[in-house]
Order: structure tokens, then sequence, then C-alpha cells
């Protein structure tokens, strides 16, 4: 019975309702009770100001890892980004997580998403971002039906003045290129870039069924060709003793 009453929260400041709420999501902990409780307590709140941006992101992740997305939670959270003269104090991490959070839940909010892309945009690189932020950011605005073409070249852009690509997951990087062709977005260059990466690699052990069909079903999706990667695939699978996974 950690929390019994409203007035309970009153003692906890807004990185321990944070902190509570993501220990709980993590630890599995999914109490109805409490996740109701905190989110009544930040709805009475005047202002979200006193919340750091990694707050606010774990506050959302932990909501819907749990299966409790409040639609007025995730409204006030929402308006009171949209309110900020610019997102520059949320690190690549807490903007990833808090996108990825708004499109997970099914929460419709153009103005938010909006106003990440814009701030992705104006963004001078994007280096600090992890290829996981980048994945994440863009399976968001797809899942959420906020396509926002500007947000896509960016990430395309970003990939392609990479010297290499080692940083990434094979998985993300075919997962990257399914949710382009899903949204009938074409880049050339990234999907070259990327097909080079996999004929370059030693083998292609390290992906999984899933990744492979989404990688050609990108390519076909989107008509790129690329012979060479199609040769490596076919070889990879036809060397596999099975092809039950």
């Amino acid at each position: 019975h950690m929390v019994t009453a409203l007035d309970d929260l009153d003692a906890f400041n807004p990185q321990e309702l944070s902190n509570v709420v993501w220990a709980f999501a993590k630890a599995g902990e999914a109490n109805t009770r409490l996740f109701k409780e905190v989110a009544i307590h930040i709805l009475v709140m005047d202002r979200l100001d006193s919340f750091i941006p990694q707050a606010l992101a774990n506050i959302a992740w932990a909501f819907v890892k749990v299966g409790e997305s409040d639609a007025r939670l995730f409204g006030k959270l929402a308006d009171h980004c949209v309110a900020l003269g610019n997102l520059d104090y949320f690190d690549p991490q807490a903007l990833a997580i808090t996108v990825w959070a708004f499109a997970k839940a099914e929460i419709s909010h153009p103005r938010f998403f909006e106003k990440v892309a814009d701030h992705i945009v104006a963004l001078n690189d994007l280096n600090s971002f992890a290829p996981q932020n980048l994945s994440n950011i863009i399976w968001a605005f797809s899942n959420a039906e906020e396509l926002d073409l500007r947000v896509f070249e960016k990430v395309a852009d970003h990939i392609g003045t990479l010297d290499d690509l080692d940083r990434f997951d094979m998985q993300e990087l075919c997962y990257i290129l399914w949710v382009f062709a899903k949204n009938e977005v074409s880049n050339p260059e990234l999907f070259e870039k990327v097909a080079n990466h996999m004929i370059d690699s030693d083998s292609l052990r390290g992906f999984d069924p899933q990744a492979l069909t989404n990688t050609v079903w990108a390519f076909a999706k989107t008509e790129q060709s690329h012979p060479k990667l199609f040769r490596k695939i076919a070889k990879h699978v036809i060397a596999l003793d099975n092809l039950d996974s």
C-alpha cells in the first residue's frame, strides 16, 4: 500500500515520482492504483516546469509499459512540451523515448509531433543520437501516422554522412529501411548505403529471418535495385540447414 491517498504524493518531488513509476514499470509491477494516483497528481499540477525532460520521458515510458496510458496525462505532457520555447533541454534519448511512448500509446497530438520534428530538423547534425534513438524516432512518427518527411530525410542524410554503419545493430538498419518503405519514402542513397554495409559484412548470420524478409521487401516496395545484395541474401538462405526458423 505504497500510495493510499492523493495527499500522500505531495511528499514526492517530480524526480521521485518519475523514479517510482519507472521502477514499477521496469519491475513489471503494473499497480493500477499507483499509476492512477500519480496521473491524477500530475494532472492537478498547475505547471510541469519542475520536471526535467528525462523525468517526463520516464513517466511516459512507464505508463505505456504497464498498459496504463492515460490520454489526459499524455495530453498534459504534450501541451507542456509544445509550450516550451524549444526542446534543447531534451537529450536524444529523452526525446526518442517520449515520442516512442506517444506512438506506442496511440495518443494523437499533432502539435507535439510537429514540435519534435521542428527540433530535430533544426539540429546541425544527429551525431549525438544513438542508432536506437534514430530507430525509435522513425518508428514513432510512422506508427503515430504523423508522417513528416523532413524527419525521415534528416535521419537518412545523417546515416549517409557516416563513415561506416558499424555502430548500428543489423536489425536496426533493416527496420529503418522497412519503415521508410512502409511509408513509401524512397531514399536511394540510404538504401544503397545499407545494402553495401550488408554486402561488406562477413556473413548474414546476425540477421534473423524477419530482418532479412523486411529488407528484401523494403527494396522491392520502393523499387530499389541491388542485385549484389539479393544474391548475397539468396546465398545465405540456400546455405541454411533448414528454413524452419
